[in-house]
């Protein structure tokens, strides 16, 4: 039987990585590309923004979501397309931030609760405490 030691999986994780963000900002640019998103440096349209700094913004919303440990690639995507969506920091909102963070819940099933547990005025609060400086890019 062909056993794959750790140190080699290991190696392929980066390319892995890799092609997940491609996916991702592949999705935004087909699905969201006229969501208008804030920078420090001003408004634009998502299909607008330079790959290199879409990419960046997609890396650091993938490190947000894994923060609350979130793993599979589904809860990932969902958790950036929200930050594209709503706001890049509507999980500072303090019952989105509840529901992420509850121990009693899988932590790629709480996503899915996020629908159950939350109101549309709770996305509008989100929504309106936009924070552009939450995306964390070189302006």
């Amino acid at each position: 039987m062909l056993k794959i030691r750790p140190e080699q999986v290991a190696v392929f994780q980066p390319v892995a990585e890799a092609a997940f963000v491609s996916r991702v900002v592949e999705y935004l640019r087909q699905d969201l590309a006229e969501t208008i998103v804030q920078l420090p440096s001003g408004t634009t349209a998502l299909k607008d923004l330079p790959l290199e700094t879409l990419t960046a913004m997609v890396e650091h919303g993938i490190a947000r979501a894994r923060s609350y440990g979130l793993s599979w690639e589904s809860s990932l995507a969902s958790f950036v397309a929200f930050m594209f969506i709503v706001a890049p920091n509507f999980d500072s909102h303090p019952l989105i931030q509840r529901v992420l963070k509850d121990p009693e819940l899988a932590p790629d099933a709480r996503l899915e609760q996020l629908w159950q547990k939350t109101t549309e005025e709770n996305w509008q609060a989100a929504k309106h405490h936009y924070d552009p400086q939450a995306w964390n890019v070189k302006s």
